[in-house]
């Protein structure tokens, strides 16, 4: 192992520090994955590495000796620090020792929407990270095409989406800060229907016809759907709940809401 980091005023630790902040995420096209199986999804999936840090607890490991080897085999650069360094630099309450800093990668809606078929999952506001990150876990698991969030949405690469993806992030595209009354208006005029999930609707997603192009809005855990959005849309739709619950948590409808219609495309 080569030199360890003890200081926490030591460069690469405060780059990566300021990786918690969206501002400097932002500014820098960079973001922070922590454990070895979002690493592992990362590697798996090509997605560009800035930098990989151990601890030095966990640079002894046997998974850890082998991460160092891959990440010399493909020239990644890799840093060791101590326990108490690592843990300043960690996000999480029991880190694992490993953390990698990825580029953000750019995905373009254009050659998604110019398919003879597609779903589309479209988020509007919608601010827990739990949340987000569930719904693009689905999606992925439902064969959605890709995930839209418009301005105002959690941060896709808030450490807490980030693992709520469970590394589904890198498996489906995921676009971020659309402005979505512009983007509902483009998808109708490439003949896609644009449904709203809407609980005060009295149209059932069961009842909607099949259409090669959809996509499927889902609003803000607390408000729903923008009056904007509403209006926006071909058809609001709901679904139909023969229980006494009066809502579903926006994740589990979205949830519902992409399997209905992911399978009508698989038919």
């Amino acid at each position: 192992m080569t030199e360890v980091i003890i200081s926490n005023q030591n460069k690469t630790i405060k780059n990566i520090k300021a990786l918690h902040n969206k501002k400097y995420r932002d500014s820098l096209g960079q973001y922070i994955i922590e454990g070895y199986k979002l690493i592992e999804e990362a590697f798996q999936y090509e997605r560009p590495f800035s930098l990989i840090l151990l601890s030095e607890e966990a640079a002894n490991t046997e998974q850890g000796q082998s991460l160092s080897r891959e990440c010399h085999e493909l020239n990644i650069p890799i840093y060791f620090a101590e326990e108490r360094v690592f843990k300043e630099v960690s996000e999480m309450d029991s880190p694992q020792g490993v953390l990698a800093v990825l580029l953000k990668q750019e995905h373009r809606l254009e050659s998604i929407m110019g398919r003879e078929a597609f779903i589309l999952t479209l988020l509007d506001e919608v601010r827990d990270p739990g949340n987000v990150g569930t719904i693009i876990r689905t999606a992925d698991a439902c064969g959605i095409d890709a995930v839209i969030l418009s301005k105002g949405c959690v941060d896709l690469y808030n450490g807490k989406t980030i693992r709520a993806t469970m590394g589904s992030m890198f498996h489906i595209p995921v676009i971020t800060d659309v402005d979505m009354p512009e983007l509902i208006e483009k998808l109708k005029q490439a003949d896609a229907e644009v449904l709203g999930a809407d609980p005060h609707s009295d149209i059932s997603c069961i009842d909607v016809p099949h259409n090669a192009r959809t996509a499927i809005v889902i609003g803000n855990e607390a408000k729903g759907m923008r009056a904007e959005l509403k209006a926006a849309t071909t058809q609001n739709i709901t679904i139909p709940m023969p229980g006494k619950a009066e809502s579903l948590n926006a994740g589990i409808a979205a949830a519902i809401l992409m399997y209905e219609f992911a399978v009508r495309k698989s038919r």
